[in-house]
């Protein structure tokens, strides 16, 4: 599944294809497992969803999903 998400004070939207595929052209490849992988998993356009990060706990918000 690719997803398009927003981080929390930012204008700019990332794409990035969930899955274990390796390569996928100009996407970003995001396992399932990781924190943010996990947190988007059953998450719906519009929802805010927040995961761990290095840094600290991060939000982002779900703009687009593509099958």
């Amino acid at each position: 599944m690719i997803v398009s998400i927003r981080y929390e004070g930012d204008d700019e939207v990332e794409r990035l294809l969930v899955g274990s595929v390796e390569e996928r052209g100009e996407l970003e490849v995001l396992t399932p497992g990781s924190p943010l992988g996990v947190a988007l998993m059953g998450a719906k356009v519009g929802d805010i969803v927040d995961f761990e990060a290095p840094g600290g706990v991060l939000k982002v918000e779900i703009v687009a999903i593509e099958a």
